[in-house]
């Protein structure tokens, strides 16, 4: 029965956006060449797969150049409403649920909550600069 109880504790810190396959290969020189730290904060949304290969989470990915000069990669369902068919909507640096108007802080690519009741932060995934690209993947 305690270990039960513990479990279900775990549970509650644990983020609840459902882990979902994740891969993006950006091709940063070719695709986005202002989409580069230097330029400030800056922000792409992939909510579908461009390509077979690709994979973009539960709700989409949200790519974010972020105020420290480094790129982050969050999804974009809130971690309260779990709604794949309306997600977070950008508002300067912030990522705003239309549903419960839960509010997370984007700038700094940590996607914490600012505004409302969530205790949890938007689900990251990892990102890697290697030669132009940008690999995104969990």
């Amino acid at each position: 029965m305690v270990a039960a109880l513990l479990t279900a504790c775990g549970n509650d810190r644990r983020n609840p956006v459902p882990t979902y396959p994740v891969y993006l290969d950006l091709d940063i020189q070719a695709e986005f060449p202002h989409f580069v730290p230097g330029n400030g904060f800056q922000t792409l949304v992939f909510r579908e797969r461009r390509y077979e290969r690709e994979y973009v989470g539960y709700g989409g990915i949200l790519v974010v150049v972020a105020m420290d000069g480094k790129y982050y990669a969050l999804d974009m369902a809130c971690p309260v409403c779990l709604n794949r068919d309306s997600v977070l909507q950008l508002d300067g640096f912030y990522a705003v649920c239309p549903h419960c108007g839960e509010q997370y802080d984007v700038s700094y690519g940590l996607g914490l909550p600012t505004k409302g009741k969530s205790k949890w932060p938007l689900r990251a995934y990892k990102c890697f600069a290697d030669g132009g690209h940008l690999i995104i993947r969990n």
